[in-house]
């Protein structure tokens, strides 16, 4: 990996909350007004606006995506899915005359594919988003299967599975690092080659460290419950067993405490140590990326956001973004420059529709 000394941030965000929440609330009226069709176009129009407010080298950033391909991505999404189980219906109705068992296979296969295209979507919705991003007049794109990544995710799940979740770091890496090394810009090509061996021994931290405070509020509860069982049934201990009940609760609220915000600081930790692993080893030409990101970073981005999010009744939403993307803009930094001469405008397709299944499957809520 090359030193990042001398790195600098790569893009600079300018967008105004204000201004993302006039778009928002337009949004809303929109959505509520055609009974929630318009949030095809309230995504576009709030990814067109955070585009044109990110600059990278001095020069802006474009979307040219359109509500209406979100909108039609999704129909057809919503049609293959209906027509995978309208056959796995009928072909299991046929077998189970044959044989009851023989009846489930169809479903079972049909289950197996959801989860496939379920986990494919993302690919398949970076790829509509960077196919529609433009730079200096030259337009991002990916190439790969949608299919082949949602069976080798599906593969790595049921390996993480299998061990206990020891996998999770290792597949992490691998998936994320596909989809990195199938995207380019222009005729560049992005490369990333990470490793998961330094990431383990934080993971182990993790992992071992919310197991333990997990064992710790089991044996609070524990304690606690034995003088409770006791005096249960002794109308002469009636008093001391509710306060005996109300130390549990408190006792019980402080544990539940520690264990939520012990959890989220110990696997912020874990998701900054990822994310400066899989950004310090990814190139574009020349250019070398890296991250300085550190846990409480992450926490304080995360941890903000929900209670934006719980506290504001999901109407906070434009801080949110605008959180997220200057926590992108001061965090992504890069050493070398990219040379405009070598940018050359790819012959990949640009996809039209290929944010549909997401959209359907996976809540399709993703902004940026």
């Amino acid at each position: 990996m090359a030193t990042s000394e001398n790195a600098a941030p790569m893009l600079s965000y300018d967008g105004r909350v204000g201004e993302l929440y006039r778009i928002f609330l337009i949004n809303l009226l929109l959505t509520i007004v055609t009974l929630g069709i318009w949030r095809f176009w309230a995504i576009t129009r709030m990814r067109r606006y955070i585009w044109s407010r990110t600059a990278l080298d001095g020069d802006r950033l474009e979307y040219d995506g359109t509500g209406g391909q979100l909108f039609v991505g999704f129909l057809l999404a919503l049609v293959m899915l209906a027509a995978l189980f309208g056959v796995a219906a009928v072909l299991g109705s046929f077998l189970a005359d044959i044989n009851i068992y023989l009846g489930a296979v169809p479903l079972l296969l049909a289950e197996l594919t959801l989860i496939t295209l379920a986990l494919g979507a993302r690919f398949s919705a970076q790829r509509y988003r960077l196919g529609h991003t433009i730079w200096r007049g030259v337009r991002g794109g990916m190439q790969g299967s949608m299919i082949a990544y949602g069976i080798r995710s599906l593969l790595y799940s049921l390996a993480s599975v299998v061990t206990l979740g020891q996998l999770l770091p290792w597949a992490m890496l691998r998936m994320l690092e596909r989809r990195i090394n199938a995207s380019s810009f222009g005729t560049l090509r992005f490369v990333s080659h990470s490793r998961a061996m330094p990431l383990y021994l934080r993971f182990l931290a993790a992992f071992v460290s919310i197991l333990a405070l997990a064992a710790v509020v089991l044996g609070i509860v524990y304690l606690l419950e034995r003088p409770l069982i006791a005096m249960y049934g002794h109308p002469a201990d009636q008093a001391a067993m509710q306060a005996q009940m109300q130390s549990a609760v408190v006792v019980l609220i402080g544990a539940w405490l520690v264990i939520v915000f012990g959890g989220a600081l110990i696997s912020a930790g874990f998701e900054a140590a990822f994310i400066r692993q899989i950004v310090g080893h990814t190139q574009l030409g020349e250019v070398q990326f890296s991250s300085h990101v550190s846990g409480m970073d992450v926490l304080k981005l995360r941890l903000g956001n929900v209670l934006i999010l719980v506290f504001t009744l999901g109407l906070g939403l434009p801080f949110i973004l605008q959180r997220n993307a200057c926590f992108f803009a001061v965090n992504l930094l890069v050493s070398g420059k990219l040379d405009p001469a070598t940018l050359v405008q790819s012959d990949l397709p640009v996809s039209r529709f290929g944010e549909g299944m997401f959209q359907v499957l996976d809540a399709g809520a993703g902004i940026i």
